[in-house]
């Protein structure tokens, strides 16, 4: 138990939640469009410089710890050989950067030796991942004590949830979206959902499937769109999605 909670410690502290309008208040207006399937993407992409992270000095510290991360796989796509990922304590670096190991099935690995005292008790705990491509650092953190020779990752995989520390959009939410009795189309596999803030992609999709929204404040409105396959176009739905304070949150579809 105590493994488990100091790993998650890094990452405790960063849910966010977000909801919608009741479903009787959703407006029933929209617009269709032919188009060939989308490429809806939200835009990860930031303006950070790549960090001149700094590796810790062996001999200051008493004993280490190991930590496998695995990349998430939103994020996998992205990776190239000059991303890095650390730890911080404080506002010490205590991990020499790691790089990135991909494996025949893509997914991508880093590897950490944490370096720490005895004296590393309820501290601040920072994981850091910069992404060459996207230009952006990812950070988590919590408070815990650093674990002498622990090792963690390696038998069962550790995926720390590094958009939550995306700082283009720190709001975010788990949203699922559910089609009423009567649509005007028949609904398909290849269907897809996405949440937009005006022209500005913030989620993608599938029905009945929930899938993260990304917003830059707690205030933007969201407005749905639905590609059909059948149809060979997307719905525009002028109902809205306004936010509360509820981590995930369910809408049905005013068509």
């Amino acid at each position: 138990m105590k493994t488990k909670y100091l790993l998650y410690g890094l990452v405790a502290a960063l849910l966010c939640a977000c909801g919608s309008d009741d479903d009787d208040d959703a407006s029933t207006a929209y617009t269709f469009e032919q188009a060939e399937v989308p490429t809806w993407r939200v835009d990860l992409t930031g303006n950070d410089e790549a960090p001149s992270w700094t590796a810790p000095d062996p001999a200051m510290f008493e004993s280490s710890m190991f930590i496998m991360v695995k990349l998430q796989d939103e994020l996998a796509p992205y990776s190239t050989a000059d991303d890095r990922l650390t730890v911080f304590i404080g506002d010490e670096c205590r991990a020499v950067p790691a790089e990135p190991n991909r494996d025949e099935d893509g997914n991508v690995f880093f590897v950490l030796k944490i370096r720490g005292n005895s004296t590393d008790r309820s501290v601040h705990f920072m994981l850091c991942y910069y992404s060459a491509q996207l230009h952006q650092i990812f950070s988590l953190s919590g408070q815990e004590s650093f674990a002498s020779e622990l090792t963690y990752g390696v038998d069962e995989d550790f995926v720390p949830p590094l958009l939550k520390g995306c700082k283009k959009y720190p709001v975010q939410q788990q949203l699922t979206v559910n089609l009423p009795a009567n649509v005007p189309f028949t609904p398909a596999d290849g269907d897809i959902i996405a949440a937009f803030v005006g022209n500005d992609c913030r989620g993608v999709g599938r029905v009945g499937q929930p899938f993260t929204v990304f917003r830059t404040t707690s205030d933007e409105t969201l407005q749905l769109r639905y590609y059909s396959t059948v149809q060979a176009g997307f719905y525009r739905l002028l109902q809205t999605l306004t936010m509360n304070e509820d981590e995930e949150q369910v809408v049905t579809l005013g068509f």
